[in-house]
């Protein structure tokens, strides 16, 4: 298994760039996506690894924050959790803290150095993830967390591998499924799509990432496709 990288928060460290207006588009179509409610559970996912799925819900996590929005990050991938590296927290006390009955609530979740926004880091990888994620005590959880957060955003492991995701799906009021350009097969894709929708998720977005627009002078281009599929310019 590679050594994982950590992600660049981009609307950080370039706020100017392409990028990180690509990450505003996202974020305000989300806010639109769904026009009888907003979207307050957030499941952020791909289906296979590598594809930049934690890149893009901690920048959009940053985005939310800089709205003046209460953002709550939860690092749901309990195989390979990465989120506590790219905000510099300890991974431990964390959602399997909770999830187990070791810790409350508020016990889980650290405060980041950016306004607006905190971290549910993983906490100790378990033996048993689809089975923590699909339990009760994880709906408690979501539940206690839309009370105090206007946002709720979730990194899961890629969809195809594990169930994992899928547990998650049906507890959230949309999925954002972030693809890889030229290294997600669209079988792979499809089947990631169905795999939502077979566990009621619902899907309010793709992200294709790593998109190469030449002859728009990016090399490297986040854009975002909403319910209808259409690229938002």
């Amino acid at each position: 298994m590679k050594p994982q990288t950590t992600p660049r928060l981009v609307l950080i460290d370039d706020p100017l760039s392409t990028t990180s207006e690509a990450y505003r588009v996202l974020r305000t179509n989300l806010h639109y996506a769904n026009p009888d409610a907003p979207l307050r559970r957030i499941l952020v996912t791909s289906a296979a690894p590598t594809e930049g799925k934690s890149t893009t819900v901690s920048n959009l996590g940053v985005a939310l924050a800089q709205t003046e929005r209460s953002v709550l990050l939860v690092d749901a991938d309990l195989r390979r959790p990465i989120l506590h590296l790219i905000f510099n927290q300890r991974p431990s006390p964390g959602l399997t803290s909770y999830l187990a009955g070791e810790g409350s609530f508020q016990a889980a979740i650290a405060k980041t150095s950016i306004p607006n926004l905190s971290l549910v880091p993983s906490g100790r990888i378990p033996p048993n993830p689809a089975e923590l994620l699909a339990s009760r005590r994880m709906r408690e959880f979501l539940d206690a967390a839309v009370e105090k957060y206007d946002v709720v955003l979730l990194d899961s492991h890629p969809i195809l591998p594990v169930t994992d995701a899928c547990a998650l799906a049906a507890m959230m009021d949309g999925v954002v499924l972030v693809v890889g350009s030229g290294t997600t097969p669209e079988g792979a894709v499809r089947r990631a799509k169905e795999q939502v929708e077979a566990a009621h998720g619902k899907i309010v977005g793709v992200v294709v990432n790593r998109l190469e627009t030449k002859s728009d002078g990016y090399s490297r281009y986040y854009r975002y496709y909403g319910k209808q599929k259409k690229p938002v310019k």
